[in-house]
């Protein structure tokens, strides 16, 4: 969980890491990608038919109202297990989590103006937390500067920190290898305003 202490010192250390480059940096977090209704619904579906055979099962002479309100029963508990707890990301493909993340990393990317610099060198380094995601989205001119590999390189080692329970640490790394990536194939060059608030961005 990131906590206000947390918040400052990830603002602070995006804040340092772009006072050495005239490229654009964002870091943000998502609770989660999607809110997956579908899914829900269908676990709903599931659930108040598993509700209905239950009551057949179960009960000795079951009429319509009892079987009813089994099956509705089924349904609400079902889709309020995957609409609203941790269990309900467990029955989303992993393709079609990393697709939406991947989708809405590509949206905040468009909505901070990262795409707008004059120089084509606006970075986000993206995390959806309920999917595991991590992604670092870079426009054409920073992303045909830096190595094949920087950027995947960067986001190992974020996952790595945060696997052994070192989600600030990661955080932090991860903003410094990117400023230092940044100050080295954009350096700044006389004035060099801050288009975009140096915080990190929660959704």
């Amino acid at each position: 969980m990131i906590d206000d202490g947390m918040r400052t010192r990830i603002g602070a250390a995006i804040a340092k890491a772009e006072q050495g480059t005239r490229a654009e940096f964002v870091a943000a977090v998502a609770r989660r990608a999607d809110d997956y209704r579908s899914n829900s619904l269908l676990a709903g579906l599931v659930g108040g038919l598993i509700g209905g055979i239950a009551a057949w099962t179960l009960l000795p002479w079951p009429g319509a109202g009892e079987t009813i309100v089994c099956e509705l029963a089924g349904f609400l508990l079902a889709f309020a297990l995957a609409a609203f707890t941790p269990l309900g990301i467990r029955i989303v493909p992993v393709r079609r989590q990393r697709r939406l993340a991947s989708r809405l990393a590509k949206l905040v990317f468009l909505q901070r103006g990262l795409a707008s610099t004059p120089e084509r060198c606006g970075v986000l380094f993206f995390v959806s937390r309920a999917e595991h995601y991590v992604e670092i989205v870079a426009d054409r001119g920073i992303d045909q500067a830096v190595e094949p590999g920087a950027w995947q390189r960067i986001v190992d080692a974020f996952t790595a920190a945060v696997k052994r329970g070192e989600v600030e640490q990661g955080y932090l790394g991860a903003i410094e290898a990117l400023g230092a990536l940044l100050a080295q194939h954009y350096p700044p060059q006389g004035d060099n305003p801050n288009r975009i608030p140096d915080r990190l961005v929660e959704l």
